[in-house]
C-alpha cells in the first residue's frame, strides 16, 4: 500500500509538470506599435510551398490520427501561429474521439512539441480546456495548447507528440504517435473561404465579406473590412473577448476596432453576424495580400492566442467624393441607401456667411433601415472644419422607398465660395473608453475612429439671377420644375408697404405630379423675413399635368420708407409643424417694377382665356366738402369668358401726383358676374382740401387677400396682389336744366312732371310722375348713394326730400311718388313758381345734377265766397241811414 502511495504520487507530481509546461508571456505590442516590423513566417511557407512540386494546402484533413487505444483515436484539426516581437505564439487543438465503451481520463494522455532538431517546447493547455476530464463514450472533445517559440520557427519544423502513461518505460511515459504539418500547409483561409473556429466553446464559421478604403487626411486612409459570423453551434455566442489584427504582407500587424454597430458580438444558435472592422493606415501602405487574423483572450493575463488567419480580398477604392447634384449611395446594413446634397444657398457678408443646404435620403433597398447619426461638417480647403447641428438623424428609420429631407444650416467664415467647401458625412464615432489604453495583438482598443461615407461639393445656388421672368428649372424628388417670377411689386398699405411677387410653377416632366405644401420666405438684403410671410396659390389643387403651370403669390409687409438692393424670394417645403426644406430661392436685384399702367377711357383685360375679365374706370367724381372732398370712382369688371368668373374682392389707394396715398373704400357685390355681365365696384376716399389738385391721379386696384387665401363675400382683406394703375380723370358735370334722363348708373333716372298742389293753408302736396330702370347685365354691391329733392320757395326757403332708388323709388315707367310740406310760408299763397333742384348725396357731400322751375299748381285751392256789405237795422243810429 505504501508503495502503491508513492507510484500515485510521483505519477500526479509528473502529470502537473507536465500539463503545466512552462508560462506564456503576454502578448506584446504590434511591430507598429514598436517599430520593429515582424517577420512573416506564414508568408515566407508560403513562399516556399508554392514551388511546383508543393502544391498549398489550407486542411489537416489528410494528416493521419493517432491511435490512443485500439478503438479511439486523437487527430491534429487545427494549427494557427501569431507573430509578436518576442517570438510566435503557436496554438494547436487536438480532437479526441472516444470510441471505446467506457470513458476515456483525460488525466492518462497528454501533449509534447519537438522541432525536428531535437529543441522541445512545454505546451499549456488553454484556460478553458484544462477543466476537460474525460471524454464520455461516442463522444469527442477538442483541446487546445499555447506555447512561445522562436521568432524563425516554421510550423513544419515542428513534431507535435501524443504522450501516455507507461510505468514500464523508464520516464514512466510512452510517445503513441506525432502529428506533422506538412510544408504545403497554409494556416490562411483563401480568399472567398470559410473557416470554422472554436469561440468561448462554440464552433463558429468565419468569412470576409469584403475591404473598403475610404479617403483619410493627413496621409492616411481609412480600411474597413467586413466579416461574417455564423454560429453554427446550438447555444448562444456572447461576446467572445476576440481581438482582430489585418497584417500585412511584410508581417506588420494593425488592429481593427469594430464600429459602433459592431462592438457586440451576441449571436443566437444557427445565426449570423456581420461586423464592421475599420483601422487608420498610412496611405503609403500597401493592402494586397494582406491578413485578416482573428485572435481570442486568455485568462487573467489576457494572453493572446491565435485563432484564425483569412487572406483579405482585393480591396476596393471607396470614392466618396461627390460631384455637385449627383447621388452616393451608402450601404446601411446591406440595403443601398441614396444621399443627395440637393440644394444649397449662401447669404451673408463682412466675412461670415450663412450656408443652408439640403441632405435627402432615400432608402432604395428592400428593408427598413436605421439611419446612422452620421457627423455632418463643412470643410475648406485648408481643412477648417464647421461642424452641422441636426436633429433629424436621431431616431431616423426609413422604410423601403422611403424619402428624408434634411435641413442643414451653418456659419462659416471666408469669402462665400462654394467650390472651396465640401459637407462632409462621417460614420458616427467609436471608442471603447472602458479599454482605453490596453493592448491586444500588438495595438491599443481605445482606438477612436471616424470615416467620411460622403464628401460631396457643394452645387450651385438655385436662383433666377437679377432678372424677373427668366425660368428656372430644378430637379427634385417631386419632379422637375419651371420656376420663374412672372412680377414683383411694392403696394401701398397702411403705414408700411407690401411686396408681391408672382411666382410662376411650371411641370418641366412628361407626367404628372404633385406639388408641395409650400410656404414662402423672404430674406432683403441678407435679413431674412421671418414675420407677416403668406403664399396664396391661385389656383385650387396641387395635382400638375405635364407643362401645365401653376401661379402663387408671395406676400410680405415692410417699413415704407426701407430701401432695397437686393430680394430673394425662398419657397419652403413643408415637411411638419416644425421643419421646412428649402425648395428654391429665387433672387432679384430688388428692383419693384413699375405698375402696369391704364390711360383714361382705356381697359386692362386679365387673365387667361378661358377666364378672361376686363378692367376699366367709368368715372370718377368729386363730392365738395367743408374741409375735405370725396373722390368717387365707378370701376367696372366685365366677364370676358363662358363661364361664370370674377376677380376676387377688390382693394384701392388712390395716389396724387406728388406721392401721397389715401385708402379707397370699395363697395362690390358679393355674387360672381356671369359670361357678359358687368359688375360694379364703388371706390372713394376722403381727400384734404390742402391738395390742390385731383386731376393727375391714379387708382391702384388689387385683389384682396387674406389668411392664404384671395378674399371673396364679405371677408376683410388684410393685403392685396396683381395690382394695376388707373388713371383718374374726375369729371366736372353740368347742372342739367330738366329732372329728364338723368344718368344714375347703374339707374336711369326721368322725374321732371313735378307738381306742387297749393292748399290754401300752410301745406303744399307734392306729386312726382317718375320713371327709374336699371341695367340688367349690370351687378353692383349696396349703391350707396341718395338723391335729394330739393324745392324752393319765390321767398327763397327750401325744403328737402330725401329718396332711395330701389327702396323709396321703386324700378318701373310711370311710378308716382307723392310727399307734402308743411310751412306757414305757404299760408294764404294763391299762386306763383318754384324751383327742384335733384342732388347727388354720397357720405353726407353733395353733388347737383339738375335743376328745373315750376310753377304752382292752385287746382286744389278752395274756392273763395263773394263779400256782401252790411245793412243796419231800422231804428239804428247809424249815420248812413240818413243817406
Amino acid at each position: 500500500m505504501n508503495h502503491k502511495k508513492v507510484i500515485t504520487t510521483l505519477i500526479t507530481s509528473m502529470l502537473f509538470i507536465s500539463s503545466s509546461g512552462g508560462l506564456v508571456a503576454t502578448a506584446a505590442n504590434t511591430p507598429a506599435n514598436s517599430g520593429k516590423p515582424a517577420t512573416n513566417n506564414s508568408a515566407t511557407t508560403k513562399k516556399q510551398q508554392t514551388t511546383p512540386t508543393n502544391k498549398v494546402v489550407h486542411t489537416l484533413a489528410k494528416v493521419p490520427a493517432v491511435k490512443v487505444t485500439a478503438r479511439s483515436t486523437v487527430n491534429l484539426t487545427d494549427v494557427n501561429i501569431l507573430s509578436q516581437d518576442d517570438g510566435n505564439t503557436v496554438t494547436y487543438t487536438l480532437t479526441y474521439k472516444n470510441n471505446d465503451s467506457t470513458p476515456m481520463m483525460m488525466l492518462d494522455y497528454w501533449s509534447k512539441v519537438k522541432t525536428k532538431g531535437g529543441t522541445s517546447f512545454s505546451p499549456k493547455l488553454i484556460a478553458k480546456d484544462q477543466e476537460k476530464k474525460t471524454v464520455s463514450p461516442g463522444s469527442t472533445v477538442d483541446l487546445t495548447y499555447v506555447m512561445k517559440v522562436g521568432r524563425e520557427v516554421k510550423l513544419s519544423d515542428l513534431n507535435f507528440l501524443i504522450v501516455k502513461w507507461d510505468f514500464s518505460k523508464p520516464n514512466y511515459e510512452s510517445t503513441l504517435g506525432k502529428f506533422n504539418v506538412p510544408a504545403s500547409y497554409s494556416i490562411t483561409t483563401p480568399v472567398g473561404k470559410t473557416k470554422t473556429v472554436r469561440l468561448s466553446d462554440s464552433a463558429v464559421k468565419v468569412k470576409v465579406s469584403g475591404i473598403k478604403v475610404y479617403p483619410g487626411e493627413n496621409k492616411k486612409q481609412y480600411v474597413k473590412v467586413g466579416v461574417n459570423l455564423n454560429n453554427i453551434s446550438y447555444k448562444l455566442l456572447d461576446n467572445p473577448n476576440i481581438k482582430w489584427i489585418l497584417r500585412t504582407p511584410g508581417g506588420t500587424n494593425y488592429p481593427l476596432t469594430p464600429d459602433k454597430d459592431s462592438t457586440g458580438v451576441s449571436i443566437q444558435a444557427q445565426a449570423n453576424k456581420t461586423l464592421n472592422l475599420v483601422a487608420s493606415l498610412p496611405t503609403t501602405l500597401k493592402l494586397e495580400k494582406s491578413e485578416l487574423l482573428l485572435v481570442e483572450e486568455q485568462g487573467e493575463e489576457k494572453t493572446a492566442l491565435p485563432v484564425a488567419a483569412l487572406q483579405l480580398p482585393e480591396a476596393s477604392q471607396t470614392n466618396v467624393n461627390v460631384a455637385a447634384n449627383q447621388p452616393n449611395i451608402i450601404s446601411i446594413d446591406g440595403q443601398p441607401v441614396s444621399t443627395l446634397l440637393e440644394s444649397a444657398r449662401v447669404r451673408g457678408e463682412d466675412g461670415e456667411f450663412d450656408l443652408t443646404m439640403q441632405w435627402v435620403i432615400k432608402n432604395q433597398g428592400k428593408k427598413e433601415v436605421k439611419v446612422p447619426k452620421y457627423a455632418l461638417e463643412i470643410r475648406t480647403e485648408d481643412g477648417t472644419s464647421y461642424p452641422i447641428e441636426t436633429k433629424a438623424l436621431d431616431d431616423l428609420k426609413l422604410k423601403p422607398g422611403a424619402t428624408k429631407t434634411i435641413k442643414l444650416i451653418t456659419t462659416i467664415q471666408g469669402d462665400g465660395d462654394t467650390s472651396k467647401i465640401k459637407l462632409y458625412a462621417m460614420t458616427p464615432t467609436t471608442k471603447d473608453e472602458s479599454k482605453e489604453g490596453e493592448t491586444s495583438g500588438g495595438g491599443t482598443s481605445g482606438f477612436e475612429f471616424s470615416y467620411p461615407v460622403g464628401i460631396y461639393a457643394i452645387p450651385e445656388s438655385v436662383t433666377s439671377g437679377d432678372g424677373l421672368t427668366t425660368e428656372t428649372v430644378i430637379k427634385n424628388s417631386k419632379g422637375t420644375f419651371g420656376v420663374s417670377v412672372g412680377s414683383l411689386q411694392r403696394l401701398p398699405w397702411t403705414d408700411s408697404d407690401i411686396i408681391a411677387a408672382k411666382v410662376t410653377i411650371r411641370n418641366a416632366s412628361a407626367k404628372t405630379v404633385q406639388l408641395p405644401e409650400l410656404e414662402a420666405m423672404f430674406t432683403i438684403d441678407s435679413a431674412r423675413i421671418d414675420g407677416d410671410t403668406k403664399l396664396i396659390s391661385a389656383q385650387g389643387g396641387k395635382l400638375l399635368g405635364s407643362g401645365m403651370v401653376m401661379e402663387a403669390y408671395l406676400l410680405t409687409k415692410i417699413p415704407s420708407e426701407l430701401n432695397m438692393s437686393r430680394l430673394e424670394l425662398t419657397l419652403l417645403e413643408k415637411v411638419s409643424e416644425e421643419e421646412k426644406n428649402d425648395w428654391i430661392t429665387l433672387s432679384t436685384s430688388g428692383l419693384i417694377q413699375p405698375l402696369s399702367y391704364v390711360g383714361e377711357g382705356k381697359t386692362y383685360t386679365q387673365g387667361t382665356s378661358d377666364k378672361e375679365t376686363e378692367l376699366g374706370i367709368r368715372r370718377t367724381y368729386v363730392y365738395p366738402g367743408s374741409s375735405s372732398d370725396i373722390v368717387y370712382t365707378e370701376f367696372e369688371m366685365t366677364n370676358k369668358s363662358l363661364r361664370q368668373s370674377g376677380l376676387a374682392k377688390l382693394v384701392g389707394y388712390y395716389k396724387t401726383a406728388d406721392g401721397q396715398y389715401y385708402k379707397a373704400t370699395a363697395k362690390q357685390a358679393n355674387r360672381v358676374p356671369g359670361p357678359g355681365q358687368k359688375s360694379i365696384v364703388t371706390f372713394w376716399a376722403k381727400v384734404p382740401k390742402s391738395v390742390n389738385t385731383l386731376s393727375d391721379m391714379r387708382l391702384i386696384v388689387g385683389e384682396g387677400v387674406a389668411d392664404n387665401k384671395f378674399v371673396t363675400g364679405e371677408g376683410e382683406a388684410t393685403a392685396y396682389v396683381n395690382a394695376m394703375s388707373f388713371e383718374v380723370q374726375p369729371k366736372s358735370l353740368s347742372v342739367l336744366s330738366s329732372l329728364n334722363d338723368i344718368d344714375l348708373y347703374p339707374f336711369k333716372f326721368s322725374g321732371s312732371n313735378i307738381k306742387a298742389y297749393l292748399t290754401g293753408g300752410t301745406a303744399v302736396q307734392i306729386e312726382m310722375i317718375y320713371s327709374l330702370t336699371q341695367e340688367e347685365a349690370v351687378d353692383s354691391g349696396e349703391y350707396g348713394h341718395k338723391l335729394v329733392l330739393s324745392l324752393t320757395d319765390g321767398s327763397g326757403k327750401v325744403f328737402d326730400k330725401e329718396i332711395t332708388p330701389g327702396t323709396d323709388l321703386k324700378t318701373g315707367i310711370n311710378q308716382t311718388l307723392n310727399w307734402s310740406i308743411d310751412d306757414t310760408v305757404f299760408d294764404k299763397i294763391r299762386g306763383g313758381s318754384y324751383r327742384v333742384a335733384l342732388y347727388d348725396v354720397f357720405e353726407g357731400q353733395r353733388l347737383r345734377l339738375a335743376e328745373q322751375g315750376y310753377s304752382y299748381d292752385v287746382s286744389k285751392l278752395p274756392k273763395e265766397e263773394p263779400i256782401f256789405p252790411e245793412f243796419p237795422e231800422e231804428g239804428s243810429n247809424n249815420p248812413n241811414n240818413n243817406r
